[in-house]
């Protein structure tokens, strides 16, 4: 009987050195992905962002588009946005033209 507790205790002692060692590895592994995930943001920080050339592009094709309205005759300010342009230019339209 005295034999069969020894190598229950011999086991439930290799069991807690196994346990703690994995502990040990989850923790240096956690470590690891929170420095990787610290990484990871810097890198992306450092990359150019394309949402912001997104919106450069689409405030240029908005302005090209603004530009080809006048044009063809149209106002573009606010005052009379959309309405033929029938006395020559409009010193509003241009303004928004030069920004």
């Amino acid at each position: 009987m005295e034999q069969e507790i020894r190598i229950l205790e011999d086991k439930l002692e290799e069991f807690y050195r196994t346990l703690k060692d994995l502990k040990k590895k989850a923790n240096t592994l956690n470590q690891e992905n929170q420095r990787l995930e610290k990484e990871n943001k810097w890198l992306k920080e450092q990359l150019p962002n394309s949402k912001k050339k997104k919106t450069v592009t689409t405030v240029k094709e908005g302005q090209d588009a603004l530009a080809r309205l006048y044009n063809e005759g149209f106002h573009i300010c606010h005052l009379h946005y959309g309405s033929l342009r029938e006395e020559g230019d409009c010193l509003f339209c241009i303004s928004l033209l030069k920004k």
